[in-house]
């Protein structure tokens, strides 16, 4: 039977481990070595500091019993070596001297002793002092054990998070990111996503507190928006839905502060949503602040329902930049406690060029801080609005089936009757959408979802979002709520429509839109027919709809993008009916 195992009854004694007991006197070595095999311990001796720090070294005791005064090295010195070797291990070491001075004694605590006896020392003293700090050292192996499997966790967990997170995140090398967690696992969380009209969503998350329990929402909320975005939702309805989904799984005191910014495709616009951070700021070309967006909402996670789900529209031109930052910025604490603070952010912010700007703040909380670390995360996402930034023309541009089709305004391609024997029809879906359901709901992602569940889509879903979305916008605004799309001319008039468009979509009674959809293959080749018919009086199709390569309005592109894409477009009745073919072979 080995006497290194721990728990080793030898003669009824438990093996506890070993004991390096350093004194000069051999008597005094002997007497206390007499004490402690009692008490289970195997003995290792030292006549000097020298001496122990060798035979800590050559043999890891488990406890040291030290005197003071020793020739060649004093009992403080062999002690701070001693601990320093240590790491992370906790080793007690009990200090014996004769010296009752009680200045002495603290030096005994400060040179890293974590009790004393005054000799002469009597063994039942001597046995509760030693028991005390096995429950501590103990103690600190299970801290120190459980520590350790809390940092694994919380790197495998950083690891999952990058990975599901971070790592499906679009545009990050056109964008200038800074995250700096305050522990390993950061409670902030930055997402970004083209959808498929290809406007960029960007958001900006900051979860209360910090480490794994502050980003346990991290992984829904990520789900939420990645498959919501790539339905084709619009950023509000996404806010509601992810809102939903963490007051439901998050504990009543943990809620996500967000701000959120889509990007339209053509970098001309932009939306945004503040609910909880510090504000998002706008920036000129010249550096000069021409919007702050400011936390007019509330974080989610805290209410049933979005208290506002609706964004600010926002006009861009080519050098602007948008910026958004979580609190752990403006917070930073320097050595006296003062904060980094929203002015000092400000003042380095507008001295730096676009490209600069993430640079200098850094190195300037670095400075303001001496790199110590943070009570909170930090970070920082700016926003170039530069042509770098609209959609790669690879990955976003239009994917015309047929490139040599050549649409004749004067000619439209009709189907034989589907009872003809080269029409076979595979499925048909059709719905009403009313007023109530005009205001809130939008069918695009049903209509894409619905198709999706009978066939494959996945090549085509970008040109049939493109397409549901010209129809639907066209038959809401122009036939049914009769706005004019002159109006948008201009980036004024555009505001003004988005207004006009939200008054009047709150007084709509009686109104809908009819949505028919019908698969069928005719001669070996598969086509989608889809027919949206609105309640209004129609509109006119003229001829001021510029070729999709020369017009670079903030209207009339979307009639000549549907017939771009699509077999064949023909407007029905009075103007409040339209039916296209998609070709899908």
């Amino acid at each position: 039977m080995s006497n290194t195992a721990e728990n080793l009854s030898i003669d009824n004694v438990i093996f506890k481990g070993k004991a390096l007991i350093v004194d000069d006197e051999p008597t005094n070595r002997l007497i206390l070595q007499a004490h402690l095999s009692k008490q289970g311990y195997d003995i290792i001796s030292a006549v000097n500091g020298v001496e122990a720090v060798e035979k800590f070294t050559q043999e890891s005791p488990d406890i040291i019993f030290m005197d003071v005064m020793m020739p060649e090295m004093d009992g403080y010195e062999a002690t701070l070596r001693i601990k320093s070797l240590c790491g992370d291990r906790f080793v007690p070491v009990i200090f014996l001297t004769a010296i009752t001075d009680e200045d002495e004694l603290a030096k005994c605590v400060a040179a890293g002793g974590d009790d004393f006896l005054t000799k002469p020392f009597s063994h039942i003293l001597l046995k509760a002092k030693v028991d005390a700090l096995e429950r501590v050292r103990d103690l600190h192996r299970e801290i120190t054990k459980h520590h350790a499997q809390i940092l694994h966790d919380e790197e495998v967990a950083e690891q999952l998070f990058s990975d599901v997170v971070m790592a499906d995140n679009v545009e990050l090398d056109k964008l200038h990111v800074m995250l700096r967690p305050a522990v390993t696992f950061s409670g902030d969380i930055l997402m970004s996503a083209r959808s498929p009209s290809g406007e960029l969503y960007i958001i900006l998350g900051d979860f209360t507190g910090h480490g794994l329990v502050a980003a346990i929402g991290a992984l829904p909320t990520a789900e939420v928006f990645r498959a919501m975005t790539k339905k084709g939702f619009s950023l509000s309805k996404i806010l509601k839905e992810l809102n939903r989904k963490l007051e439901y799984l998050l504990p009543s005191d943990k809620f996500l502060a967000v701000g959120a910014i889509s990007i339209a495709a053509d970098v001309q616009s932009a939306k945004v949503w503040n609910g909880g951070i510090p504000s998002i700021l706008h920036l000129n070309s010249k550096h000069e602040i021409l919007n702050r967006f400011q936390a007019t909402h509330l974080a989610l996670g805290i209410l049933d329902e979005v208290d506002d789900e609706k964004t600010l529209h926002v006009d861009l031109k080519e050098g602007d930049a948008l910026v958004m930052y979580t609190d752990g910025v403006i917070e930073a604490c320097d050595t006296n406690k003062k904060m980094y603070g929203e002015e000092r952010f400000e003042k380095n912010l507008l001295n730096s060029s676009t490209d600069d700007i993430l640079i200098n703040i850094e190195k300037d909380l670095i400075s303001f801080t001496g790199g110590h670390v943070q009570d909170d995360d930090i970070s920082m996402v700016v926003i170039p609005c530069t042509t770098k930034l609209i959609v790669d023309e690879k990955e976003y541009s239009v994917k015309v089936i047929d490139p040599d089709y050549e649409h004749d305004e004067n000619s439209v391609i009709h189907f034989p009757a589907s009872t003809d024997a080269n029409i076979s029809l595979e499925w048909q879906w059709e719905f009403n959408v009313h007023s109530a359901s005009l205001k809130k709901v939008d069918p695009i992602p049903v209509l894409l979802s619905q198709i999706q569940e009978l066939e494959d889509i996945h090549a085509h879903r970008q040109n049939l979002f493109l397409i549901f979305s010209e129809l639907f916008n066209n038959a809401l605004d122009h036939g049914v709520l009769k706005l004019d799309s002159k109006m948008k001319a201009d980036p004024d008039g555009f505001t003004e429509y988005l207004e006009q468009r939200e008054q009047r979509l709150d007084k709509l009674i009686d109104a809908n839109i009819e949505i028919s959809l019908e698969k069928f293959t005719f001669d070996n080749d598969e086509y989608l027919k889809i027919r949206m018919k609105d309640s209004g009086n129609g509109f006119v199709i003229d001829g001021s709809v510029q070729n999709l390569d020369v017009n670079s309005k903030l209207s009339g592109r979307g009639i000549n993008l549907v017939k771009e894409l699509c077999y064949y477009v023909e407007y029905k009745g009075k103007g409040n009916e339209v039916e296209v073919v998609y070709q899908f072979s």
